[in-house]
């Protein structure tokens, strides 16, 4: 049987530096919600609310570059989907 595959992307953008917090510097998000993302059972529903306490998180400077980067990302991944 295969995967459900999620359309709902990592908010990675391949910046990971930790603070003393063990918070990216590059998408603001925990260890833990690192490992969440890549557990095959979260929902695509708790996805795209983190992906919005991120963006809450992240201060203003950051929040546009990271904003750019992502919609990169997904543009791509999108692209390489529907070849």
């Amino acid at each position: 049987m295969s995967e459900k595959k999620s359309k709902v992307y990592s908010p990675c953008v391949s910046v990971c530096q930790y603070d003393q917090n063990n918070t990216c510097f590059g998408c603001m998000r925990s260890k833990e919600e690192r490992v969440k993302w890549k557990d095959t059972n979260t929902t695509d529903e708790w996805k795209l609310e983190n992906l919005n306490n991120i963006q809450e998180r992240m201060p203003e400077y950051t929040l546009k570059s990271w904003k750019e980067a992502y919609k990169k990302k997904v543009k791509r991944l999108n692209k390489n989907e529907s070849t």
